[in-house]
């Protein structure tokens, strides 16, 4: 038996390679994901209502019991660490290679059509995009090894990178494996002054076999006839709940839809401010787009996978059309999104693993407890199919080399606790003693933090108190932290700020012996 066979309604917060990677081989039916396009920006939406205090302590809750306290300790997990304020959803578009890139992966995929692909973005469009298909590359071999031979995969975006996700996709599964380009169009403002407006997005539909399901007579529409219900009920139609009597209504009459979905037509609206599905991330896609993916390409039962889920409009869809669901997203904030999402809906009687009922008197619509779960970077599911795989050969690229990732000498629990046993629990920025306890005192960069791997040891280190991290943020300048905390009365006296200031010269250069030392040990050269 697969391991997803007992995962249904779990949400795994993590970096979706690893939670992939812990997936058995064949054990999913369909993916439905809504990834980053490459934007190369930092997206945020305004989370309406803003989360209630109950909420927001749900979300502590939850990280600090997963080792999560502050961006810190986020970052080592492979999370992002939500805003604290409750008031919005973001998500960074932005890629690197330093970030995204494996030199170990680098070398599985060299010969291969996907590595070829990714060098030939690099001169076509630049490191960042490619970059950004080494990152969906990287996590799309994963899928189509989850995936069963039935199995397909429905992969959103939009012309940034479309072009090259679509080669991407066949460099994974094969030219053969492409289904569909499917257009989602849709109307709003813009005033483009050198060219037309951008007004659809891409949805690349692929399937792992030429066996792959395809629920023709599930997905019939009579357009006629939908316009009609729709200006009756003021909604409905395939954007609304479908029932089974509406499923065989247009079994009965009707087509196909064809490879363009309208927003009039097919009732396909974007998510605006007012939709009552709106959760605040500003890419949010409407549940009727997953509708009609989900029923085309899986059957009730079967599992549904969305490693994206940010807005969770896969998982909403999957359980009102009894299917089994799993979904996976880097922020912690998902499941409090996922678990507002199913809150409008109280027909479905979805409770919370290890919270009372608040739909006592709703029974859920299909077969089950109607539990939601969650789970984070460390409770990743275990493997039960002998760790079977599907890889690629290997290649030598003649190209210049790329920065890759670096792996620091030691974790940031490890220096953590070295600087702990050795200079005590006062903050070095101000002095003041602090528990010993990470969510109290935090393990600071003090050169800002390159995400690269490249200054995470504990050269570049040091501790901080919450007030002293925050006020020097990504600023090197470790003064003017020490003078912020001077003027906010932690650092009493202009003498005391001298002692502070000698005693964190002297920890800095502990700490770069410390490093040195650590460096010898390992037969490694001395940073220049």
């Amino acid at each position: 038996m697969p391991n997803t066979d007992d995962l249904n309604r779990t949400v795994f917060i993590s970096d979706n390679l690893p939670f992939l990677q812990s997936l058995d081989t064949k054990s999913v039916d369909l993916v439905v994901i809504d990834p980053p396009f490459g934007k190369k920006r930092t997206f945020e939406g305004e989370i309406k209502p803003p989360l209630t205090a109950q909420e927001r302590a749900r979300e502590r809750e939850r990280m600090e019991a997963w080792g999560v306290y502050d961006v810190a300790s986020a970052y080592e997990l492979g999370v992002e660490y939500p805003d604290q304020s409750g008031e919005t959803a973001l998500f960074k578009d932005i890629w690197r290679f330093e970030r995204v890139m494996r030199q170990d992966w680098w070398g599985e995929i060299q010969d291969t059509p996907l590595w070829w692909l990714i060098e030939s973005t690099r001169r076509t469009h630049g490191d960042d995009i490619a970059a950004y298909i080494a990152f969906m590359g990287e996590r799309m071999i994963e899928i189509r090894r989850v995936l069963k031979p039935h199995g397909s995969v429905y992969l959103h975006c939009d012309h940034t990178a479309n072009a090259y996700l679509r080669q991407m996709m066949d460099a994974v599964f094969g030219v053969d494996g492409f289904r569909n380009e499917i257009i989602w169009a849709y109307t709003g403002p813009s005033n483009p002054n050198r060219w037309f407006p951008r007004k659809h997005d891409t949805i690349l539909f692929y399937a792992k076999s030429d066996r792959n399901l395809f629920n023709r007579d599930a997905v019939r529409i009579d357009y006629k006839q939908l316009n009609i219900q729709h200006s009756q009920s003021g909604g409905g139609g395939i954007g609304g709940n479908l029932t089974p009597d509406t499923v065989d209504a247009y079994r009965e009459r009707g087509k196909v839809p064809e490879d363009y979905w309208l927003e009039d037509r097919d009732k396909m609206s974007p998510v605006g401010r007012l939709s009552s599905e709106r959760a605040g991330y500003p890419t949010q896609k409407p549940q009727s787009l997953a509708r009609r993916m989900i029923l085309a390409s899986s059957n009730p039962d079967d599992i549904v996978l969305d490693c994206f889920a940010g807005c969770a409009y896969v998982p909403v869809a999957a359980e009102e059309l009894g299917r089994r669901w799993i979904a996976c997203d880097m922020s912690p904030r998902a499941f409090t999104v996922v678990r507002r999402q199913f809150a409008k809906k109280p027909e479905l009687g979805m409770t919370v693993e290890g919270e009372e009922s608040e739909y006592e008197d709703a029974e859920p619509r299909f077969e089950g407890k109607g539990i939601l779960r969650t789970r984070g970077p460390k409770q990743m599911p275990a493997r039960t199919d002998g760790g079977a795989e599907e890889r690629r050969l290997p290649l030598r690229p003649q190209l210049p080399e790329i920065k890759f990732r670096q792996k620091p000498l030691e974790t940031g629990e490890q220096i953590w606790q070295a600087f702990v046993d050795e200079w005590g629990t006062a903050c070095w920025y101000c002095g003041v003693q602090q528990p010993k306890d990470r969510r109290f005192l935090h393990l600071d960069h003090v050169e800002p933090n390159k995400g690269d791997g490249s200054n995470d040891d504990c050269w570049n280190r040091a501790l901080a108190c919450a007030a002293c991290n925050s006020d020097k943020g990504d600023d090197p300048d470790v003064g003017k932290a020490m003078d912020k905390a001077l003027e906010s009365g932690r650092i009493q006296t202009q003498a005391i700020r001298k002692e502070v200031g000698e005693a964190f010269a002297a920890r800095r250069e502990w700490a770069r012996k410390r490093h040195d030392s650590l460096l010898k040990a390992k037969e490694l050269p001395l940073e220049s």
